[in-house]
């Protein structure tokens, strides 16, 4: 034991209470830190390879920044487990579980920034780095019955300092009246197992391109599929040869014996509340990845921090 550290440890009797806080918060981060490099070096455990060619033949090729770096012989590139991947060159990864926890609990970017001690530019970034691989964790088939509706949103340029239009004061402006190219389309899907899907398909009116595209092979044919009768959800299960339970929900007609499409429709209250009431909105161009984010507070299978950066870096699947 070092003549520092006793000095360190007689010391601490004499620290107020918000100091032995911070001692605490500094002594957790250092834990923390190496809880992330861990889980970040398991991402190609049993196929490490090079991410530019693909070669396997590479060796190790020293520490940088907490993490192994590795040479591929074939290319003589050098790379570490997070080359590729959208949190790559992030820096202060022992923030970066306390800044999870902030996103657990929804909190603004502003608010997260303030709780961790970075600045809000940080803050955003992170938010976006972290939510763009949190599509993986989507479902790859929704089964059963799978209810399918639509929701929409005003076409959103917010934070950008380059508008090509004027800016509209909250309020104001209503926009235009019924679905057009104003407003973005965001679908969700759920089946009664718990399994969600959503992902904007552009503006206006859902088409049935996008679903045969997007959604292709996603339910099997033994499946139902329940909608408001929109004549896209109709091509898609024609071509899928899926059956198609229509539910005519704006005439007032609410189930077809024990179909429905409530689930999603609650889904839809849950997602606007959280969009609107708590980030006032967010830019068009970053909703899938609150539609992501979204997702895995639904899910509730990401109850810590540690299991929602697992998700982060595509390690956890539904």
């Amino acid at each position: 034991m070092s003549l520092l550290f006793k000095m360190i440890i007689t010391k601490i009797d004499g620290l107020t209470h918000d100091e032995r806080l911070l001692l605490r918060s500094a002594l957790d981060s250092i834990d923390d830190k190496q809880k992330v490099c861990d889980t970040i070096e398991s991402i190609q455990d049993g196929h490490r390879h090079c991410p530019k060619c693909g070669s396997h033949h590479i060796h190790r090729h020293g520490l940088s920044c907490d993490l192994q770096r590795y040479k591929c012989v074939t290319c003589g590139k050098t790379f570490n487990s997070l080359t590729g991947t959208p949190i790559a060159r992030l820096r202060k990864k022992n923030h970066w579980l306390l800044y999870l926890s902030e996103m657990l609990e929804s909190h603004t970017v502003r608010k997260s920034a303030a709780n961790v001690h970075v600045n809000r530019k940080t803050s955003f970034r992170w938010r976006h780095r972290f939510t763009a691989w949190m599509n993986s964790n989507e479902p790859k088939q929704l089964t059963g019955i799978v209810e399918i509706d639509e929701t929409y949103y005003r076409v959103s340029e917010k934070g950008d300092r380059h508008l090509e239009r004027k800016p509209r004061k909250r309020g104001s402006d209503k926009g235009k009246r019924g679905i057009s190219h104003d407003q973005l389309c965001v679908l969700v899907a759920c089946d009664r197992s718990n399994h969600d899907f959503e992902e904007v398909t552009g503006t206006g009116a859902v088409k049935g391109t996008w679903l045969d595209q997007r959604m292709k092979g996603m339910i099997p044919s033994d499946s139902v599929i329940v909608t408001d009768g929109l004549g896209s959800y109709a091509h898609f299960a024609k071509k899928e040869s899926v059956t198609h339970v229509v539910v005519m929900n704006r005439k007032g007609e609410r189930t077809s014996g024990c179909y429905h499409i409530q689930h999603v429709n609650a889904y839809h209250k849950r997602l606007r509340d959280w969009i609107i009431g708590v980030f006032h909105g967010v830019a068009s161009k970053n909703m899938n990845h609150y539609l992501w984010w979204r997702h895995q507070l639904e899910q509730g299978r990401q109850a810590s921090p540690l299991q929602l950066f697992s998700v982060s870096l595509g390690l956890s699947h539904s």
